[in-house]
Parts: structure tokens; C-alpha cells; sequence
């Protein structure tokens, strides 16, 4: 019985912990206008948590929420050309086209001015999911991560799907991060592993 308290006890001073440098980590982010970073760092502590710290994530989240949706938005918003194709687009509501717009709270998935899909951001808004964080649009049980980035100056629109419309976990292996060699691994990290688009 002794050793079974034990373990709980354990258990909920690492939890606290995690939580601790959880917070401390969504703060931070806060404080440096990197808002979508904090926001995934509440989410994570609401996971862990359901009591007064779960509550305060709760607040954040309430109130970061609807400033990342306008923030990716804003960072999205405009026309993208596909430039590599790294991922196949079966089992999928989605379809990786020529180009992607992204305008009037709408993205659109087209091929030489066909309209192929398109998904409305009012009724279907960017989102948390546990799978990959936000942003993130679930298409029934079909889940997309939308991210962007500049690397050497070209702006960037990555889509990774992490599961399929019929809710099967896609799983991508991504060892970049874990390369010794600091000179080898920065190079690698400009490199893509999900098909991508460029701003045109």
C-alpha cells in the first residue's frame, strides 16, 4: 500500500512539474508575440490538468484562440503555387492542385482555374487537435496540419495529413531534428518531408 501512494505521489510532483514548465514556456511565447506557440502550450496543459491550472489554460485558450485563427489567417492569405509534392492524396477529401487560394475566409484547391474543393473557415475553422496541435481542420474523421515558414527567403505553405477521411493515423517518420553533425542537420531542417506550395 506504502508503495502505491508513493507512486501517486511521484506521479503528481512530475505532473506538476510538467505543468510548471508548460506554463512557464506559454508565457514566454506570450510575452514574445509568438502566439500560436503559447496557445499549443495551453492546450497541452489543459491535457494534463483539470483543476486551477486547467482553468487558466481554459481563460488563455478563450483568448488566444480566436487571435491565432485571425494571425495564420492573415499569414496564409493569398494565392500558392504547388512546388513539391511529397505525399499521396488518396483516402482523402483533399487534393494537392496546381494552386491553393486563400481568401474571403475560404481556401481554395484548384487546377488551371477549376475549382477541385474548397473549405469554408467560418464553418470549418483553423482548430486544436491532439494529433497535431493548431492549426488544424478536421474534415469529418479527416485531419489536415496547416503550417508556414520562410526558408532562404521563399515563403512556404506545408499540408500534412495525419489521418485519412476513413480515420486511419498517418504516420511520417521525420529524423532531421536528431542529426549530430550541427552544419548537416541546419541543412536538412530547410529541407521539406509533406508537400509544400510557395507564394506566388
Amino acid at each position: 500500500m506504502f508503495f502505491f501512494i508513493l507512486s501517486i505521489t511521484i506521479r503528481a510532483q512530475n505532473n506538476l512539474e510538467i505543468i510548471k514548465n508548460y506554463e512557464e514556456k506559454a508565457l514566454n511565447y506570450e510575452n514574445e508575440g509568438k502566439l500560436l506557440e503559447a496557445l499549443n502550450y495551453y492546450y497541452a496543459i489543459l491535457k494534463q490538468d483539470t483543476l486551477d491550472n486547467g482553468k487558466n489554460a481554459i481563460k488563455k485558450i478563450e483568448y488566444l484562440l480566436p487571435k491565432c485563427r485571425e494571425l495564420f489567417y492573415n499569414e496564409i492569405k493569398g494565392k500558392w503555387k504547388l512546388k513539391k509534392k511529397l505525399d499521396l492524396d488518396y483516402y482523402s477529401n483533399i487534393k494537392y492542385t496546381n494552386l491553393i487560394l486563400v481568401e474571403n475566409n475560404r481556401i481554395f484547391f484548384n487546377n488551371n482555374k477549376i475549382n477541385v474543393s474548397e473549405i469554408n473557415l467560418e464553418s470549418n475553422p483553423f482548430s486544436y487537435n491532439d494529433f497535431s496541435g493548431f492549426p488544424s481542420i478536421k474534415l469529418e474523421k479527416e485531419i489536415w496540419h496547416f503550417s508556414s515558414r520562410i526558408v532562404n527567403g521563399q515563403k512556404r505553405l506545408i499540408l500534412r495529413k495525419q489521418t485519412d477521411k476513413n480515420g486511419n493515423l498517418i504516420a511520417k517518420l521525420d529524423h532531421r531534428g536528431i542529426i549530430i553533425d550541427n552544419r548537416k542537420r541546419k541543412k536538412a531542417l530547410k529541407k521539406e518531408i509533406d508537400t509544400y506550395y510557395i507564394k506566388k
